[in-house]
């Protein structure tokens, strides 16, 4: 997920559109007489009305504002304060961010709890039937007390498109959060070292979204679909926050050159035959292609360089051939399944 999509994705995700121009309930999927019978749309009628108990803050700036980020930013903070949470109210207010009003007046972040003024927003966000019947039920049970919050837009995401979002929202903090853990680790480390770090961190990540982009099936347009490239693109910026942490505490890989020069054969041996072959009949590769994987085989040597040059200036004492071989192991083991979908094993 590129930065540029972001205000795009937490639009669609959190309803911010023209109030004027929506249809209240915002729902599509089904014929207008069979949503009048149902409890859920009764309900949302009987909230349309509902207004603040207390004066919307107000916002000095009327520049552009991010509420979805605002929102997920102040949640994360630990010392988030009455303030913060009257910028991210003013913010969605003004943006008409159904969404994050929602769970605003649902946890009672700022606010005034309200759960019948939850309610109109959750019925104000556009979605499919099920989807908004099922949000509009769980704020019920919340006011019934039969049911224990925090309440979260994604808590009854139905649509495959609303899941991957909601995926991209969960990856953004948790980006976050391993920046932060990074960042408290390194302190006191020497400018080197730290620039050292910021590199291969860098090169880590744009490794993570050529794996992302180029070496998982994104043919479908489904939330599965999606769910999996992020997926991957996580599971690579966790290993190298982790591997840091290793790094840290004492556990250095420790690998012989020739360990590591037998491991780079065996992968060279592997990306070659993937390379040179047809795919079979059988193949499962889906929208990957051999220019993709070509391009991430670059990041990938581009992010091993980089990861050798952090050890060296961060870790004198530990061989390089470590390091190396560390993330050739793990290499060696992507490509060898790529080799074996191409060739429909």
């Amino acid at each position: 997920m590129t930065h540029a999509s972001w205000p795009l994705l937490t639009a669609l995700l959190l309803g911010a559109v023209d109030a004027a121009a929506a249809p209240y309930p915002n729902v599509y999927g089904a014929p207008p007489e069979v949503l009048h019978g149902s409890d859920w749309y009764r309900r949302c009628l009987r909230v349309r009305a509902e207004k603040p108990r207390q004066p919307p803050p107000a916002e000095a700036s009327a520049g552009r504002c991010d509420a979805s980020a605002l929102y997920y930013d102040t949640l994360d903070s630990p010392d988030a304060r009455d303030a913060d949470w009257r910028r991210v109210h003013a913010c969605a207010a003004r943006t008409n961010a159904h969404g994050v009003l929602m769970m605003l007046y649902a946890n009672g972040h700022g606010v005034m709890p309200q759960l019948a003024l939850a309610t109109r927003h959750a019925c104000s966000i556009q979605g499919p039937v099920n989807e908004m019947k099922s949000r509009v039920q769980h704020l019920r049970r919340l006011a019934a007390n039969t049911e224990a919050g925090p309440v979260d837009i994604c808590d009854d995401v139905a649509s495959a498109a609303m899941r991957g979002q909601c995926g991209a929202v969960r990856e953004r903090q948790r980006d976050k959060a391993r920046a932060s853990e990074l960042a408290a680790l390194s302190r006191g480390w020497s400018g080197k070292e730290q620039l050292g770090l910021e590199m291969a961190r860098e090169a880590a990540h744009h490794f993570a979204q050529h794996r992302m982009e180029y070496e998982t099936d994104n043919g479908s347009t489904s939330g599965a679909a999606r769910s999996l490239q992020q997926d991957t693109q996580a599971a690579e910026r966790d290993a190298f926050a982790a591997d840091v942490l290793d790094f840290e505490a004492g556990r250095l890989p420790r690998f012989s050159e020739a360990e590591f020069a037998s491991l780079e054969q065996k992968m060279d041996t592997v990306y070659r035959q993937f390379m040179l072959h047809r795919p079979a009949s059988t193949s499962y590769l889906g929208s990957i292609r051999k220019a993709g994987v070509d391009k991430t085989q670059r990041a990938w040597l581009a992010y091993r360089d980089a990861m050798e040059l952090f050890g060296a200036i961060r870790y004198p004492q530990a061989p390089g051939s470590g390091l190396r071989a560390l993330l050739t192991a793990r290499r060696l083991r992507q490509l060898t399944a790529l080799d074996n979908a191409a060739a429909g094993r």
